[in-house]
Parts: C-alpha cells; sequence; structure tokens
C-alpha cells in the first residue's frame, strides 16, 4: 500500500469535527408515517452536501450530477424510511464513507448521537443490548453487549430476531416506550424451531453501554494448557480503562485475543501504543509496561473500520500480530460533521480521506463466517485460540518459525493473498 509523505501527518491529525446545525422539520416522522416534505428535507441535506468536504473528494461535478439524477425519486418519497433509503442510495453513488443519513429508527443514529451531540447531556434510548444485522430484509443478532440485559441469557450470535412483544422486530421502534418494563423476544435459532426470552428493557446512552460493554468484555479464556486474555473491541472511543485492565492481566496469561469484528471506529493513537509501542517504532519485547509483549492475534471483518482499520494496517506493517477473519471494509475517511436534520435525522458527512480508503485489508488468515442461524458457532475464533496456541509454543520452544509454520498443522485454512 502506498505511502504519500503527508501519510503521517494526516494520521496524526485525525479529529472528529462536529457540526451541530438543526434543520426545521414539519413534524417528526417514523418509519411508518408520511414525510411531510420530503423536498424541504432533501434541500437541506443538499445544501450541507455542498458545504462538506465530499465536493473535494469525490468531486463536485459528480456529486452536482448524482444529486440532480436521485432527486426526482428522493423528493417523492412518502415516509421516512423510504427516503432515507433513497438518499443513501444517493450517498452510496457518491462512493465515500462515512457518509450516511440515519433516522431515529436507526441504532446508529443513537450511538452517533450520544457520543457527538448529547454526551454528556442525553441521547438516551431504550434497548436490551443486541446488536443487530440486517441481512435481506430479516434481522439477526450480529453480537451482545457485555454487561446489558441480553448478557447471559438464551440468545447466541445469527438468531434471527422475529417479534418483540408480538410486533415485527425493529432496533428502536418496537422498544419504544419499554424502559423498566420486560419485554418478550422471539427468535429463531435454525429455520423451524423458535423460542422466546423475556428481558427487562433499559433506557441509556448507547455510547456508554458500548463503552462498559469493552471493559466487561476483558476476561480471561482457558485454552487447553493456557490461559489468554479476550477483548471485545466495540470502538475505540474509550479512555484506555480497556487496555488498563488487560495490562493487569498481562503476567497472568500466555497471550491475547483482540476482536475488532464489530461496532465502530475512534481514535487509533491509544490501541497503537498498546500494541506497537511508541508511533513509528517496530514491536520488541522491551517496550514500557503500558504495552502488551506477549503474542497476540487480531480479528478482522466487516466492523473492522475506520481507526481500527488504521490500527490493523499499522499491526500488519509491523509484522506485530496476525491478522484472522475477513477483510476490514476499506472505510478510512474521518468524521467531518454530524448534522441534525429535523428532529428525526442525522447527516453524517466525510471528513479527512486517508490512504487506506477504498483498500480493504486482507486478513493473514482468511476465515469466512455467515452468521445466519450459525447458533453462536464462530470458527474465526475457534481457529485464532488454537493459532495463539501455536505461537505460544513456537515462543516458549524458542523457535523462530513463522506464522504459516504455526499454522501448518491446523485444517480449514485459506492462506489470504
Amino acid at each position: 500500500m502506498k505511502r504519500t509523505a503527508g501519510w503521517h501527518q494526516y494520521v496524526r491529525a485525525l479529529v472528529f469535527v462536529v457540526l451541530l446545525a438543526r434543520v426545521p422539520s414539519a413534524q417528526a416522522v417514523h418509519v411508518d408515517g408520511p414525510v411531510i416534505d420530503p423536498a424541504e428535507r432533501f434541500a437541506a441535506i443538499v445544501s450541507h452536501i455542498e458545504s462538506s468536504n465530499a465536493m473535494l473528494l469525490a468531486g463536485a461535478d459528480k456529486v452536482e450530477r448524482l444529486i440532480a439524477r436521485h432527486r426526482e425519486a428522493i423528493e417523492a418519497c412518502t415516509t421516512h424510511e423510504s427516503f432515507a433509503r433513497a438518499v443513501n442510495r444517493l450517498i452510496a453513488d457518491i462512493g465515500l464513507s462515512h457518509f450516511h443519513y440515519y433516522t431515529d429508527d436507526d441504532w446508529q443514529y443513537w450511538h452517533l448521537r450520544s457520543y457527538f451531540i448529547d454526551h454528556s447531556s442525553g441521547g438516551h434510548v431504550e434497548h436490551v443490548g443486541i446488536i443487530p444485522e440486517r441481512i435481506g430484509d430479516r434481522w439477526f443478532v450480529r453480537g451482545i453487549l457485555e454487561g446489558s440485559p441480553a448478557d447471559g441469557r438464551n440468545l447466541e450470535v445469527g438468531d434471527e430476531l422475529l417479534t418483540v412483544d408480538g410486533k415485527p422486530y425493529s432496533p428502536v421502534r418496537a422498544f419504544r416506550g419499554t424502559a423498566g418494563k420486560k419485554v418478550k423476544i422471539k427468535l429463531c435459532r435454525r429455520p423451524g424451531f423458535t423460542h422466546e426470552v423475556i428481558l427487562t428493557s433499559k433506557q441509556e446512552s448507547l455510547f456508554e453501554a458500548m463503552q462498559r460493554a469493552i471493559v466487561k468484555s476483558a476476561r480471561t479464556i482457558r485454552h487447553g494448557e493456557y490461559v489468554f486474555a479476550y477483548l471485545h473491541g466495540w470502538t475505540l472511543l474509550g479512555d484506555g480503562a480497556e487496555y488498563a485492565a488487560l495490562l493487569e492481566m498481562q503476567d497472568e496469561v500466555d497471550g491475547l485475543l483482540l476482536d475488532y469484528r464489530d461496532g465502530f471506529g475512534g481514535r487509533w493513537h491509544r490501541a497503537e501504543h498498546f500494541l506497537i509501542g511508541e508511533p513509528g517504532r517496530t514491536f520488541s519485547t522491551a517496550e514500557t509496561s503500558t504495552s502488551w509483549t506477549k503474542p497476540v492475534i487480531i480479528l478482522t471483518g466487516s466492523g473492522t473500520r475506520s481507526a481500527k482499520e488504521i490500527v490493523a494496517y499499522k499491526v500488519k506493517e509491523a509484522g506485530r500480530a496476525p491478522l484472522v477473519g475477513e477483510p476490514t471494509p476499506g472505510h478510512v475517511i474521518s468524521v467531518g460533521g454530524i448534522v441534525e436534520i429535523g428532529n428525526d435525522g442525522i447527516l453524517m458527512l466525510p471528513g479527512f480521506r486517508f490512504d487506506q480508503e477504498g483498500q480493504r485489508i486482507s486478513p493473514d488468515y482468511l476465515i469466512e463466517r455467515d452468521i445466519r442461524y450459525c447458533g453462536g458457532e464462530d470458527a474465526q475464533m475457534e481457529f485464532a485460540r488454537d493459532f495463539l496456541g501455536s505461537l505460544v509454543r513456537q515462543e516458549e520452544a524458542g523457535v523462530a518459525g513463522s506464522w504459516d509454520d504455526a499454522v501448518l498443522a491446523l485444517p480449514n485454512v485459506t492462506r489470504a493473498p
């Protein structure tokens, strides 16, 4: 991957620029309600796009041409859901990451709002700790926040989400008005077999819920004769408490499984220092006590985006740790603005482009995973545990072998190019 002379300056200069602008709206609109004036709402969105970095990154002529092409379809929308889909088709054609329109029926809306807009004053939403993924027209459990009402209950990654209290599942709308109440969620673990779980909904900041989950995820996993530390890195937006928790474990464990497959980006500097040491330095076991010095494996996938992709790139470039899982999405533009559109929409605008934008980072070892009806089975994690055990054995034996040597006897492995 080519690195320009200004690459380091851009990397060190990543900032989150938050634009707070409220655009008037005739009324709050939800999925099943009409958009009162889609033309007015779209005009507001276009105004923000035209004053954003998208014009420079994608080219003003291209953006204006695409706006004109999509305008009629967008202004003909009659619901907020169809309006959002139409706007996001326009944004997808522009072809930049960190550029999206969210409604207040999207769980991402509430995470962004709770961090960028209402970080200290609110942005609370009802939820039970399920991170969903829509595949086609169905919703599946992508992840479960550690320490949430759903944690430790009869839910697994890959369960299809069917209903909430008898109504079709949706990430936000189905839980409105349920704070502090018990809700009955119907799931399908495999086609033809359904079950129900009863959870108590809570209302809180999704940013705070996700940060709490990261720290709570820090734990030890016994695998054969070894003990590994594990961390679910949902985001890189925290204050570093997760790294302090891991460093306290370092003397008692043999290695680290760092799971970057889900969630969002954030700020990469703490993670870089934790894994590699001082910026620009190649890893060595002589690093300070604020860096991890034992073997590491990083799990990657579609959620390894933004700052997490920068960390993955730096780790791979330094030869610090193997990446296991699936390719990253190549979404490495900073957040240039978060703009409120009416009282039920948020427009995320792109900021600075990094060299990795559009460049998917291939894992060193490709292990594919389809979560649908997988019942919580995780071939990527299973392989990573076995692989880490092999790396530890290599180190204990004083063998200067390659990563390939460590996995030579492991089945079902495809070496990524």
